[in-house]
């Protein structure tokens, strides 16, 4: 019998001691916000989903007031939780106040549905099961953004391209925009679990690739939100950045060539040119591109969350609230 209550004795204090050692699911930052660590459980993949969300300060204090949501993705390998764990990102809340969410897309989840990995299905989870849940708990405005880093920054511009009437803005660091194919045509490796061998499955790895889909939303005239791409000028992806700018500034041009017709009617020139102009400022694509100093690393995406938060908070400012129902895939 004593050696029973012995046994007791220390299960029981081995369980208070694991259950302390547990991160609590709700803490305060020292900037005051407020970071909710929370499990969204997925239909799609069959498990759940580790997320974090960081609002902002005075958010308990007004319980009247809504806030736009800005979805935030991680790169490849990095904990889900990096986006909460920004110091200069939390301070900018406090006088550009959103709500922050982040959700753990896996070591190389890639943001994508896995046509080879059912339990892998982020496209759907994002946007069928995540977006709802973040939506129903917290109090969103409707207005949203989406960005990420690495992978992360893949990711939002994949998801922005399957649903752009639903975000006000859409932002990238250090964007892994090669995603399928290198410099050497090759894909990247950890896109085969996923997808599958690429010579059997090219179909698959062509589907997940931006510039075509990008291309096709200008082809019918439709309009995609702001765009922001910043990048280090040491990062490793930075001419897979510039490749990038260069492919907006040539749908862009593509999109002028295909408005002068309108305005071929007007004799004058110069009136001809602004007429072109003001046509070409209500389609365009709306893209700022930045490089400054740094590498593909914490440091930079750490040092630049500020000035990221104020560039969407400035597209929140001018964007109509979009409900998630009223938004058809």
């Amino acid at each position: 019998m004593k050696a029973l209550l012995l046994a007791l004795v220390a299960l029981l204090a081995l369980r208070q001691t694991a259950v302390a050692d547990d991160p609590p699911a709700e803490t305060t930052s020292p900037e005051g916000c407020q970071i909710v660590k929370l499990d969204i459980p997925s239909a799609c993949m069959g498990r759940p989903i580790r997320a974090v969300v960081v609002l902002p300060p005075g958010y308990q204090a007004s319980p009247d007031k809504s806030y736009p949501v800005l979805y935030a993705l991680h790169g490849l390998g990095a904990p889900y939780t990096v986006w909460s764990d920004m110091a200069p990102l939390r301070a900018a809340l406090r006088t550009q106040p959103m709500i922050v969410a982040s959700f753990d897309g896996d070591h190389a989840g890639w943001y994508i549905d896995a046509t080879q990995k059912p339990d892998s299905k982020f496209a759907t989870f994002f946007f069928d099961e995540f977006m709802p849940a973040i939506e129903g708990r917290f109090r969103s405005s409707g207005v949203r953004g989406v960005t990420g880093f690495s992978m992360g920054g893949y990711g939002a511009m994949g998801y922005m391209l399957q649903r752009p009437e639903l975000f006000a803005s859409a932002s990238a660091l250090s964007g892994a925009f090669y995603t399928v194919f290198n410099s050497d045509g090759k894909s990247h490796p950890s896109l085969e679990p996923l997808l599958g061998p690429i010579d059997a499955n090219r179909q698959a790895y062509e589907a997940i690739v931006l510039a075509p889909r990008l291309a096709a939303w200008v082809e019918q005239d439709r309009k995609l939100p702001p765009l922001m791409l910043h990048c280090g000028t040491e990062d490793h992806l930075v001419e897979n950045n510039r490749r990038f700018r260069s492919f907006l500034v040539e749908q862009n041009e593509c999109i002028r060539q295909r408005l002068q017709p309108q305005v071929a009617d007007e004799p004058d020139p110069r009136q001809r040119e602004r007429q072109l102009n003001r046509l070409l400022e209500t389609r365009r694509i709306d893209f700022t591109y930045i490089e400054s100093p740094g590498a593909h690393n914490w440091d930079f995406w750490r040092g630049v969350s500020a000035d990221l938060i104020a560039w969407h908070w400035k597209h929140f400012q001018q964007a109509q609230p979009v409900p998630l129902k009223q938004v058809s895939p």
